[in-house]
Protein backbone atom coordinates (compact mmCIF):
# COMPACT_ATOMS: atom_id res chain seq x y z
CA UNK A 1 0.00 0.00 0.00
CA UNK A 2 1.30 3.57 -0.80
CA UNK A 3 2.05 6.27 1.92
CA UNK A 4 2.03 9.90 1.83
CA UNK A 5 2.39 12.91 3.76
CA UNK A 6 1.66 16.50 1.95
CA UNK A 7 4.19 19.31 2.51
CA UNK A 8 2.28 22.94 2.34
CA UNK A 9 3.81 26.12 2.09
CA UNK A 10 4.79 28.54 5.20
CA UNK A 11 4.71 32.30 5.13
CA UNK A 12 8.09 31.99 6.91
CA UNK A 13 9.52 30.39 3.96
CA UNK A 14 10.32 26.45 3.95
CA UNK A 15 7.11 23.73 4.12
CA UNK A 16 5.17 22.41 6.83
CA UNK A 17 3.91 18.29 6.90
CA UNK A 18 0.33 18.51 7.14
CA UNK A 19 -0.27 14.85 8.69
CA UNK A 20 0.92 12.92 11.72
CA UNK A 21 4.13 11.28 10.43
CA UNK A 22 5.79 7.91 11.18
CA UNK A 23 9.86 6.92 11.25
CA UNK A 24 9.66 7.14 7.50
CA UNK A 25 8.77 10.19 7.14
CA UNK A 26 10.40 11.72 10.14
CA UNK A 27 13.58 11.18 8.56
CA UNK A 28 12.19 11.98 4.57
CA UNK A 29 11.12 15.54 5.65
CA UNK A 30 14.81 15.95 6.94
CA UNK A 31 15.93 15.38 3.68
CA UNK A 32 13.38 18.46 3.12
CA UNK A 33 14.17 21.09 5.71
CA UNK A 34 17.27 22.81 6.72
CA UNK A 35 19.33 20.25 8.23
CA UNK A 36 20.80 19.19 5.20
CA UNK A 37 20.96 21.05 1.77
CA UNK A 38 20.63 19.15 -1.54
CA UNK A 39 24.11 20.11 -3.19
CA UNK A 40 25.68 18.89 -0.23
CA UNK A 41 23.69 15.50 -0.11
CA UNK A 42 24.66 15.27 -4.10
CA UNK A 43 28.41 15.85 -3.41
CA UNK A 44 28.13 13.19 -0.62
CA UNK A 45 26.73 11.04 -2.31
CA UNK A 46 28.90 10.88 -5.03
CA UNK A 47 32.30 11.05 -2.36
CA UNK A 48 32.90 6.96 -2.00
CA UNK A 49 34.64 7.92 0.71
CA UNK A 50 32.19 9.43 3.05
CA UNK A 51 29.69 6.10 4.08
CA UNK A 52 27.21 8.41 6.29
CA UNK A 53 26.09 11.68 6.98
CA UNK A 54 24.35 12.46 10.40
CA UNK A 55 22.51 14.86 12.51
CA UNK A 56 20.88 14.97 15.54
CA UNK A 57 17.62 13.88 13.43
CA UNK A 58 18.57 11.71 11.20
CA UNK A 59 21.43 9.83 9.66
CA UNK A 60 22.26 9.15 6.50
CA UNK A 61 24.00 5.84 5.39
CA UNK A 62 25.46 4.47 1.70
CA UNK A 63 24.68 0.36 2.29
CA UNK A 64 24.67 -2.33 -0.54
CA UNK A 65 24.07 -0.47 -3.30
CA UNK A 66 21.23 1.36 -1.15
CA UNK A 67 20.27 4.23 0.94
CA UNK A 68 19.27 3.38 4.72
CA UNK A 69 17.82 7.01 6.25
CA UNK A 70 17.48 6.18 10.39
CA UNK A 71 15.25 8.24 12.07
CA UNK A 72 17.16 9.34 15.43
CA UNK A 73 14.76 11.70 16.76
CA UNK A 74 13.55 9.39 19.68
CA UNK A 75 16.99 9.72 21.04
CA UNK A 76 17.30 13.45 20.57
CA UNK A 77 18.44 14.43 24.24
CA UNK A 78 18.86 10.88 25.64
CA UNK A 79 22.42 10.53 26.91
CA UNK A 80 22.14 6.79 27.56
CA UNK A 81 24.11 5.59 24.25
CA UNK A 82 27.86 5.71 23.69
CA UNK A 83 27.61 5.87 19.99
CA UNK A 84 25.70 6.56 16.82
CA UNK A 85 26.27 2.93 16.10
CA UNK A 86 24.19 1.79 19.07
CA UNK A 87 21.52 4.20 18.02
CA UNK A 88 21.42 2.92 15.08
CA UNK A 89 20.62 -0.63 16.09
CA UNK A 90 17.91 0.39 17.87
CA UNK A 91 16.53 3.62 15.55
CA UNK A 92 13.80 3.01 12.78
CA UNK A 93 15.18 2.91 9.17
CA UNK A 94 13.37 3.51 6.09
CA UNK A 95 15.71 2.52 2.51
CA UNK A 96 15.52 3.28 -0.99
CA UNK A 97 17.66 2.85 -4.12
CA UNK A 98 20.16 5.24 -4.40
CA UNK A 99 19.17 6.09 -7.94
CA UNK A 100 16.08 6.59 -6.27
CA UNK A 101 17.15 8.92 -3.82
CA UNK A 102 19.23 11.18 -6.48
CA UNK A 103 15.93 11.85 -8.46
CA UNK A 104 14.22 13.03 -5.22
CA UNK A 105 17.29 15.37 -4.18
CA UNK A 106 17.34 16.57 -7.83
CA UNK A 107 13.31 16.81 -7.69
CA UNK A 108 13.71 19.09 -4.12
CA UNK A 109 15.96 21.07 -5.11
CA UNK A 110 13.75 22.42 -8.09
CA UNK A 111 10.58 22.63 -5.85
CA UNK A 112 12.78 24.34 -2.59
CA UNK A 113 13.08 27.57 -5.34
CA UNK A 114 10.22 27.21 -7.30
CA UNK A 115 7.63 27.16 -4.56
CA UNK A 116 4.62 25.18 -5.58
CA UNK A 117 1.47 25.44 -3.21
CA UNK A 118 1.29 21.81 -2.73
CA UNK A 119 3.96 18.53 -2.83
CA UNK A 120 2.55 15.41 -1.99
CA UNK A 121 5.44 13.29 -0.68
CA UNK A 122 4.81 9.56 -1.44
CA UNK A 123 6.11 6.23 -0.82
CA UNK A 124 5.56 3.47 -3.40
CA UNK A 125 5.29 -0.07 -2.50
CA UNK A 126 8.45 -0.95 -3.57
CA UNK A 127 9.94 2.00 -1.40
CA UNK A 128 9.94 4.17 -4.42
CA UNK A 129 10.31 7.72 -3.14
CA UNK A 130 7.92 10.45 -4.98
CA UNK A 131 7.10 14.17 -5.16
CA UNK A 132 4.49 14.93 -6.60
CA UNK A 133 3.28 18.98 -7.60
CA UNK A 134 0.66 18.19 -11.00
CA UNK A 135 -2.64 19.16 -9.66
CA UNK A 136 -3.85 16.35 -11.87
CA UNK A 137 -1.88 13.73 -10.37
CA UNK A 138 -2.50 15.09 -6.55
CA UNK A 139 -6.52 14.96 -7.47
CA UNK A 140 -5.71 11.07 -8.68
CA UNK A 141 -4.40 10.44 -5.07
CA UNK A 142 -7.09 12.14 -3.70
CA UNK A 143 -9.96 10.59 -5.56
CA UNK A 144 -8.45 7.50 -4.25
CA UNK A 145 -8.87 8.09 -0.92
CA UNK A 146 -4.88 8.34 -0.46
CA UNK A 147 -4.14 12.49 -0.22
CA UNK A 148 -5.09 15.23 2.08
CA UNK A 149 -7.54 17.30 0.42
CA UNK A 150 -5.86 20.22 -0.69
CA UNK A 151 -9.44 22.12 -0.44
CA UNK A 152 -9.61 21.80 3.48
CA UNK A 153 -6.32 23.83 3.99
Amino acid sequence: MKAYITLLPMKTGGYRVAESVDYRFAAITKLFGYDFRSGELLAWLDDEKQPSTTTEWVSIRKKDEKIVLYDLSPFFGDDTYSSINSMLEEAESFEMTIENFREVLEKWEELRTSRPDIILIVIHEDNHLSLEIDPSVIQQYQDAGYAFDSNKK
